[in-house]
Parts: structure tokens; C-alpha cells; sequence
């Protein structure tokens, strides 16, 4: 009713133009004269009623004046009450008890408390309920009457007393539903009040019962209005009965004081309620659902739980039929849930009766428009997450019969049936509440969802496994594939060939188990997946028909593609992955199309455990790596913990040499792109595999390729292989030289991480090797194993640093970008570790590095300058993080040197140091702070005439106000307007645009006065220039 209470009514217009409205006037100062106070305001009024207002107060302060009592806010009550209550006062006409009641508005507000006793109070409301009445009050002075009720009630009654307060609380109820909106709005806002400040239980008692009261005044009325049907539901207000209009103004009476009533009576307001509730929309369907509402939002309500069942009973009823307004079924579905909610805190068990029940009415609204169906869905599947319980029961034990199965049986029907009814595919919707379901029953659905997934399937078998816009089908179908498990899902959904006729099924099933299978088994892979395949594979051979063979090759590929899927968190890795390995190894030989999902597959099964261990956590904490291949978020086995973890890294560790070996050979005869994923698979059974064991492998390898000879000494040429080696590899015999050094250079990066010194040794000297050939052939391999090894490995740099160093440096800088960023990684790897552990009067090679890394800055080529500015970040963030080791900090240590570069005698050096003090103030702008001389040191260089160097500084200084806080910036601003201003006058290079742009950040910053403060006389010109073009444009 609120939206029409708002609206014009034309009750209003009962308002005589010679009242006055004070609704909206400024409340009088109480420690004024009030009649002064109103003289001041209208004595220049002509209005009939402000000079009826005058006039009275000018009496109300006569009568005091001779009595001899002050002019404040409580006498004037006194006197204003005297004369509605002498005996005189009954031959008044309206308009001059208007102006009395009028005056009492605006005076009985600013009376301080405890200005009128609570006696007086009462008689006072007493004898303004006599005059409220009267006949010929207009809207505002009656409204100014009610006001007058409200505020002594609220503020002058004692609340303590339910006789001190009955007749004031009484009387604002019947005002409350006043068919005039300004007297119903004001008695109700005052209404509210009152209840809020009871604390009387006894009070707050009575006052309840006066609000049942008037609810069963009307119940007979309301009664017949509930029960007469309305097709439209914007039916105006003033088309009804005056007796209508009151049971519409009630019911927003309950609403305001349903929070405060006392527990007792709000139970029997609600079962009057409940009275008022039927299948179809009223007039009074709206007003009811907000006054239930009131009733779930306050914290102190206590569900009953016959009453609630009730409640339940009759909004699932109205939510059934769903020719109601739209509107008011949501209301009623929102109503349901917290009614499902207030009775689950009571009892927990009670959702076997009512989530059914619920689920039932609303399952309807999920094939309504998109919003309705969208707000019906989060409610649904709230109450799936909130109250399903499955502690009762598992999946395994005979529970067919029990309350709880019972219930999850019906639910389970209910959308069963809003599949069946969907005209063609299910919207979105009803699919979101199947995924919930899906999700909240887990093994449990092979029970209770047998029917939805033939279901689904079915639908999925009508769209011909085209999955174009049924991403919302497939991922239902995933969420059940991951909960039930592979095998059970396809015990449901088998996949089959015939072999007589060719015909297959449920073939559309392959991809998405490939995305959502985790917690399988290996054995069912190998004991029912593979020999599947298999079979698809042995029907081809037997087919002639190309585009039938090759159909049934796509499939067979297909499901051995599956050994990814079945390799997330297997719950038999230590039992079954020696037998998978003999699997893979067989079919590497023959089967080239599975070299991907081998490789991918070793990975997940390594890197999974791996994380588990690492981490310290178990798997359901730590399933990152899944989460990565799947659309679904895949929940991982519980019982997938650390010690499961550890005995599965044993089993893959005595089965890792044999992979390794055989992904080796695969990786040496394949292509570049291939070699990528082998490569990391390599990797990750190498970290996991003895590393004397993989130097074996490794060593062997590096000979059949002949880089090294059967004494284990590094040929100078490339000679013929022994009689044996030629019969066991004759392929690796037509690898040329430099192919064959970028194989083992890339298979070595990969041996890094679990290697041990003697393997990372053999590796560093095939390193050097490759380095010292002239025709560069292998070396962006070799930088990058290099990179690696310092990452992995630091003692080495302690070892051999300088051996490192001179290494690097001796070698010219590589023009492609891949080779350069893996030399940048080694530079920052060493210089991090040199500046940590020495200091620069003991070790001058970082200046070495350091030469290179600013000279790079300024290349030619963008990537590279990139790549460098990237390194130069990486390296101050790692610097900056490292504790001090002194008085020295090495980060400290890092800016110091690029400063040193300021003085050096070469413009590009000097300006490639500048720009790399750039890079760094933009990353940490505390750097000015802590290096005190680094501004002033690279504003000096303005001074210069190299254009090279001005344009470095001029960006210099963009990026220094850009980046400091405006009271930062303020340490620098003399310095910097003196420093950049010299350069205005140029326009060759852009220096006047850049000068410009630099001025106006500052101007924003630090504002307009404080520039002016630092600008030279002979500047102010130019200053005034940027200053006016930033006015104009803002």
C-alpha cells in the first residue's frame, strides 16, 4: 500500500486553503519566544490562517503575561490546552480549533523533556481527542491534531504505565487507518515510535492485544476481500469501499508493529493471517505477503511450528498457480524460503516435510521469463544447499524408505517432471538446480537421480551430441559424471559398439568425461576404457568406407584420450600405476597420437601429488592443478591426503626411469612443437626419478647423438657411431650436428630441477660447449638451461661466479628476443646473488652487467627494451624484498650503481641510466625518499646540451610528479619547475609539449598558487599559457 499512500488522494483536497500545513516547516527555537517566533515568520503574511496562528498565540501569551508566567515552550502548552478544555471552548468553531491545534504542533516539539508530567499528558490527550473529532477540520489542522497525540504519547506518557499510555496508543490506531493519507501517515509514523520504546512487558502486552484487536474488527471484511478474485492487479485504491480502504490501512498497521507485538499475540496475528491467504490473488494478496514478510525479518520471532507448516501450506498453494502476478509469486517463493529457514532453526529435521513441498510449487517458475525463473532458481537451490541433509545415509547403505530418502526421492521427481514438461532443451535455470542437486547428493545421485540422467541423456541423444549453445546441458551432465563417478555413470549411460552393424551409442558421453572425470580408478581405465577403444580401433580395420573408418578412429582416439581425466586424483596410483606404465610405455611405441595425452597425463599424476606434499596440504585444499583442464570446479577425493600422497610419489618414482627413458626417445625424433609438452612431462618425472639415474639416461642420449664419446669426452667432430649404435638408432645417425645440440640443450633444461650437482656439472659443461660454437645454433637453448640452472641451483653461483660472469659477458648480446630474456634471467640471477653476498669495492662484475643491461635499454628494438625494463623490475622487486644485510642494502646498492652511470661521459649511457631510474621510481616511488640525491642528481643533467639525455630526463621528471603524492611532491617542486622550465622555450624534440604536460600534472597536484610561488619571473608567461588552456578545458 505504500506506492498508493504516495499517491495524490483526493481526500486531500478536504484540506482548506486557510490552514496551514507546517509538515515541511523549520521547527521553532525552544529558547525563544514561540508568539515572537511566529510574528516573525508570518507578520508579513496576508494568509487568512497565519494570521489566525498569530492571533492565537498573541492570546496564548496574553493569558500568561497576566498570570505572570514566562514565555516558554511548556507554558504555552498549558495555555493552549486550558482553552481547548474550559467550558467555553465547546462553542469554537472549526477554524479557530484549527488554529488551536495548529499551535499545539508546533509547540508541544520544542517542550524539553520531562517539560510536561506524564499526568498531564494523558488529560492533555484527552482533550485533544475531543477536538480531533470535530466537524469542519481540515486534512492539517486534524494532521497537526494527530501530531500533537503522537508526540505527547511518545515523549511525555509513561510508558511503564499501560494506563498512562492506553487511551493516547488507542486513539493513534483508529488514526492510523484514516482514509486520509497525511493524518494515516503521521499516526502510524508515531505509532511505530511508541512501540519501539516499549519495555514493559506488561505494556508491550496490552498494546498487542489493542493491535490484535483491530485486526479481528476487521477480519470479517477482510475475510470477503480475500476471497474476491481480481484479474488486474492495478485496480486503484479509490474505487473501494471506505471499509475496504480500512482492512488495506490495518493491514499496513501490522506491518509497522508486527517486530515489537509480544510473541504470544504475534502467533495468533499470524494464523488470522493465514485465515487471509487462498490459492488466487486478492486485493489483499500484496498488503498480506508484506505484513508476513514483517513477521521474517525480525530477529526476535519464534517460529510455532504448527503455524509456520501453515504458512507454508498456503504461500506453496499460491505459488502453484501460476496465473497470480508475477510479483507476488516471487514474494511468496522469498516468504517460503524464510519460512523453511525460521522452521529449520527450530527443527532441523523438518525439511523432510516442507523442502518437498517448496520445491514442488516453485519448480513451475523455472520455465517463466528469464528473471522470474533466474530468482526461482537461487531460491531453489539455497534450499537444496541450506537443508538437504545427508548425514542420515551413504550411498552405499540401504536407506530406501527412510524419512529423509522419502523426501530426496520427491524432490528428485519434482524435477524429473520439470524436465519432462520443458518444451525441447531446459532452459539454464532448470539445469542450475540439477548441478546444485547434483552437487549436494553426490554418490548418493546414482540413487536418487537414475531417471535424471537417462533424462538428460536422452535430450542429449536428440541434439545429436552437437553441443552448440547446451553448455548448460553439459556441464549439468559434468556435475553428475563428477559426483557419481565414471563408472557408475556409465553402468547408466553405457558406451557401445555393435560390432554387426557398426552402430554405437552414448558416444557424445567421451568429451565430457574428458572434462569432468576426477577420483576415478587407473584399473577401470585400463580394464574397461582401454579394450573399448580397442574395439572402435578393430572395427575401422574391417571397415571400407573411408568416412565410417575414420568416424570410428575419431572415437577410438577419443577414449584413449580419456587417460588424463582418469589420471585426476585416481584413488589406486600406488596399487595401479606400475601396470599404466607398462600400458604407456607399449603404446608409445605404436600409438604416436598418444604421445600428448601420455605426457599431459604423467604430469597431473606427478604434479598433483607433488602439490599435495608441498603444500602441506590435502587434496581438497590443494586441487589447483585440476582446476586449470576442467569448466567445472573439480572437488577432489578426501581421502586423497598427505600420506596417500607420499606412498603415490613412491609408486610413480619406481616406474619414473622406464617412462623417462621412453619419452626421451619419443622427444629426440619429434618435431619442435611436440617436443614442448614432452618436455614438461620429462621434467616432472626427472624432479621425481634418481638423479644418477636420469644423468644415465641423459648420457647415454648425449652419446648416440655423438656429442660426446664412449670415454665420456666431448668430440671435436662429428664421427660415425659404432656397428651397434648405428643398428639401435640409425635415425639419430641422420640428425644433423646442430639439430642434435638443440635437442640435448632442451631436454637438459628439463633434467634441472631434480638434478643433482655431478648431473647439473655434465649439463654446465654441455652449456659451455654449445656456447663456444661460433655459428650460434643451440644457444637460445643453452641460455635458457643456463637460466634455469641458477634458478634451481644457487650454489652454483657461489661456486663459479665469476666463472659465470665472464661466461656470459664474453658472449655477444643475441638479436632474438627468446635467447635474450633467458641471458637477462641469468644476469638478474647473478647480479641478485653478487649483490647480497659482496660488496662492490670487492667485486666490480656487476658494473659489467649492469653496463649491458643499460645499454639494452636503449635498443632499437622495442621487445628487447621491453624484456630488459621487465628484467630491471624483477630485479629491484627481488633486492627490495631481501632483508638488509647491513648498513648497505643490496637494493640501495642497485640504485647507487645507475646513478654512477649519471657521470659517465657517454650521452646513451647517461640517458639509458636515466631511463632505467625511471623504470624504478615508477615501481617505488620511495626511492626519492630513501635516495635523497637521486632527483637533484638527474635534474642536474638539464644542464647539459645532449638531446638524448634532456629527452630521458624530461620523461624522468613526468614520471616522478606523476607518481609521488601531492605532499611529496611538494620537497621537489621548486626544484623541478626551476629544473624543466628552461626547456619551455624549445620546440624542436617536443621539449615545450613535454614541459607543458608536466606543468599541468603538477598544477592538478599541488595547485596553482603553489607553482606561481616557485616560478622565476621570466617563466611566468609561459606558466600563465598552461594555466589558462587548463581552465578553458576544464
Amino acid at each position: 500500500m505504500k506506492k498508493n499512500q504516495t499517491r495524490h488522494n483526493p481526500e486531500d483536497n478536504n484540506e482548506n486553503p486557510n490552514e496551514i500545513d507546517n509538515e515541511n516547516e523549520t521547527p521553532l527555537k525552544d529558547e525563544a519566544d514561540i508568539c515572537q517566533q511566529l510574528m516573525d515568520r508570518y507578520s508579513k503574511s496576508s494568509a487568512p490562517q497565519h494570521r489566525h496562528l498569530i492571533a492565537t498565540a498573541a492570546a496564548m501569551r496574553s493569558i500568561l503575561s497576566a498570570e505572570s508566567l514566562p514565555f516558554s515552550p511548556p507554558a504555552y502548552f498549558a495555555a493552549a490546552i486550558s482553552a481547548l478544555d474550559d467550558d467555553s471552548a465547546s462553542t469554537l468553531d472549526s477554524t479557530a480549533v484549527g488554529a488551536l491545534l495548529t499551535f499545539l504542533s508546533i509547540v508541544v516539539p520544542v517542550v524539553p523533556k520531562g517539560g510536561i508530567s506524564s499526568g498531564k499528558a494523558k488529560e492533555a490527550v484527552e482533550v485533544l481527542v475531543r477536538f480531533v473529532g470535530k466537524e469542519g477540520l481540515g486534512v492539517a489542522n486534524l494532521r497537526s491534531g494527530v501530531k500533537c497525540l503522537g508526540v505527547l504519547v511518545v515523549g511525555f506518557s509513561d510508558l511503564q504505565d499501560w494506563d498512562s499510555v492506553r487511551f493516547g496508543l488507542e486513539s493513534l490506531l483508529g488514526f492510523a487507518i484514516d482514509k486520509r493519507p497525511k493524518v494515516r501517515r503521521c499516526a502510524q509514523e508515531y505509532l511505530e515510535k511508541v512501540f519501539k520504546l516499549f519495555q514493559s512487558s506488561i505494556v508491550t502486552e496490552e498494546a498487542s492485544k489493542s493491535v490484535l484487536s483491530l485486526l479481528k474488527k476487521h477480519m470479517h471484511v477482510a475475510l470477503i476481500l480475500s476471497t474476491i478474485k481480481s484479474a488486474d492487479d492495478s485496480k486503484d485504491e479509490n474505487l473501494l469501499k471506505p471499509e475496504h480502504l480500512e482492512v488495506l490501512h490495518m493491514l499496513n498497521v501490522l506491518k509497522l508493529t508486527v517486530p515489537y507485538l509480544s510473541a504470544k499475540i504475534r502467533l495468533k496475528v499470524l494464523s488470522e493471517l493465514c485465515k487471509l491467504t487462498s490459492s488466487e490473488f486478492s486485493i489483499l494478496t500484496r498488503n498480506i505477503h508484506k505484513t508476513i514478510g514483517a513477521f521474517f525479518g525480525n530477529s526476535k520471532f519464534e517460529a510455532n511450528i504448527p503455524e509456520m507448516e501453515n504458512v507454508i501450506v498456503s504461500l506453496a498453494s499460491y505459488v502453484s498457480r501460476e496465473k497470480n502476478p508475477v510479483d507476488t509469486l516471487i514474494s511468496a517463493v522469498t516468504l517460503l524460503k524464510c519460512a523453511v529457514d525460521k522452521l529449520h532453526a527450530v527443527e532441523s529435521n523438518s525439511w523432510t516435510k516442507n523442502v518437498p513441498l517448496v520445491c514442488g510449487s516453485v519448480a513451475g517458475l523455472l520455465t517463466f521469463e528469464a528473471s522470474t525463473a533466474s530468482q526461482a532458481s537461487d531460491i531453489l537451490t539455497e534450499l537444496i544447499r541450506h537443508h538437504i541433509d545427508l548425514k542420515p545415509f551413504s550411498a552405499d547403505s540401504n536407506v530406501l524408505g527412510s524419512e529423509e530418502a522419502d523426501a530426496i526421492k520427491s524432490i528428485c521427481s519434482i524435477f524429473e517432471n520439470a524436465l519432462s514438461s520443458s518444451d525441447g532443451l531446459p532452459n539454464e535455470h532448470v539445469l542450475a538446480v540439477l548441478t546444485v542437486m547434483f552437487q549436494k547428493l553426490g554418490e548418493s545421485s546414482y540413487i536418487f537421480m537414475k531417471g535424471i540422467v537417462h533424462k538428460l541423456a536422452d535430450l542429449m541423444t536428440l541434439s545429436g551430441g552437437d553441443m552448440s549453445n547446451k553448455s548448460d546441458l553439459w556441464d549439468c551432465i559434468g556435475s553428475a559424471v563428477t559426483v557419481i563417478g565414471p563408472e557408475r555413470i556409465l553402468t547408466l549411460l553405457p558406451i557401445t559398439l555393435h560390432a554387426d552393424d557398426l552402430n554405437y551409442s552414448n558416444v557424445w558421453l567421451v568429451p565430457i568425461l574428458k572434462d569432468y572425470v576426477v577420483g576415478a580408478s587407473l584399473s577401470y581405465y585400463m580394464e574397461h576404457i582401454v579394450p573399448l577403444a580397442k574395439s572402435f580401433q578393430q572395427a575401422s580395420r574391417k571397415v571400407k568406407k573411408s568416412v565410417i573408418r575414420q568416424d570410428l578412429q575419431a572415437h577410438a582416439h577419443s577414449l584413449w584420450g580419456l587417460l588424463p581425466a582418469f589420471c585426476r586424483y585416481p584413488i589406486d596410483t600406488c596399487k595401479k600405476f606400475k601396470a599404466l606404465a607398462e600400458l604407456l610405455i607399449d603404446i608409445f611405441k605404436v600409438d604416436s597420437l598418444m604421445h600428448d595425452n601420455i605426457a599431459v597425463a604423467v604430469q597431473i599424476l606427478v604434479n598433483q601429488n607433488k602439490s599435495i606434499l608441498r603444500s602441506g596440504k590435502d587434496a581438497d585444499e590443494s586441487n589447483n592443478f585440476i582446476g586449470r583442464d576442467s569448466k567445472l570446479e573439480l572437488r577432489s577425493p578426501t581421502s586423497y591426503s598427505k600420506k596417500t600422497a607420499a606412498k603415490n610419489i613412491k609408486a610413480l618414482s619406481s616406474c619414473a626411469p622406464e617412462l623417462l627413458q621412453a619419452l626421451t626417445d619419443v622427444f629426440v625424433h619429434s618435431l619442435p612443437a611436440k617436443r614442448l609438452y614432452l618436455k614438461d612431462a620429462i621434467g616432472c618425472l626427472a624432479s621425481i626419478t634418481d638423479s644418477s639415474i636420469t644423468k644415465k639416461i641423459f648420457v647415454s642420449l648425449v652419446e648416440k647423438l655423438q656429442f660426446i664419446d664412449g670415454e665420456g669426452e666431448f668430440e671435436k667432430q662429428a664421427g660415425n657411431a659404432d656397428e651397434f649404435m648405428e643398428k639401435e638408432q640409425s635415425s639419430l645417425n641422420t640428425m644433423g650436428k646442430d639439430e642434435s645440440r638443440c635437442v640435448i640443450m632442451e631436454l637438459a633444461s628439463s633434467l634441472i630441477e631434480g638434478a643433482d650437482e655431478d648431473l647439473i656439472d655434465f649439463i654446465y659443461v654441455l652449456i659451455k660447449k654449445t656456447f663456444q660454437e661460433t655459428d650460434e645454433i643451440g644457444h637460445c637453448e643453452a641460455y635458457y638451461a643456463l637460466s634455469r640452472i641458477l634458478e634451481e641451483h644457487d650454489w652454483l653461483c657461489s661456486s663459479i661466479l665469476v666463472e659465470l660472469i665472464d661466461l656470459l659477458l664474453g658472449l655477444k648480446s643475441p638479436a632474438d628476443i627468446a635467447s635474450l630474456r633467458s641471458r637477462l634471467d641469468c644476469f638478474n640471477t647473478l647480479m641478485v646473488h653478487t649483490l647480497k653476498m659482496s660488496s662492490l669495492e670487492e667485486n666490480t662484475k656487476p658494473f659489467l652487467i649492469l653496463n649491458e643491461i643499460i645499454v639494452t635499454l636503449k635498443d632499437g628494438k622495442e621487445e628487447h627494451r621491453k624484456a630488459t625494463y621487465d628484467i630491471l623490475l624483477k630485479m629491484s622487486s627481488t633486492l627490495r624484498n631481501s632483508p638488509d644485510l647491513g648498513s648497505d642494502p643490496p637494493y640501495h646498492k642497485l640504485i647507487s650503481m645507475i646513478m654512477g652511470y649519471l657521470s659517465g661521459s657517454s650521452p646513451h649511457i647517461k640517458s639509458g641510466a636515466v631511463a632505467a631510474l625511471s623504470v624504478l621510481l615508477h615501481n617505488d616511488t620511495q626511492i626519492c625518499i630513501s635516495m635523497p640525491d637521486l632527483v637533484s642528481s638527474i635534474l642536474s643533467l638539464l644542464q647539459t646540451k645532449a638531446v638524448e639525455v634532456i629527452k630521458a630526463v624530461l620523461g624522468f621528471v613526468k614520471v616522478l610528479v606523476s607518481s609521488l603524492q601531492a605532499k611529496d611532491l611538494q620537497n621537489f617542486l621548486s626544484d623541478v619547475i626551476h629544473g624543466v622550465l628552461q626547456w619551455s622555450s624549445i620546440s624542436r624534440y617536443h621539449f615545450r609539449s613535454k614541459v607543458t604536460v608536466i606543468l599541468e600534472i603538477v598544477i592538478r597536484k599541488c595547485g596553482i598558487a603553489a607553482v606561481q610561488l616557485v616560478t622565476p619571473e621570466k617563466h611566468r608567461g609561459f606558466l600563465n599559457t598552461v594555466i589558462e588552456v587548463i581552465i578553458s578545458n576544464s
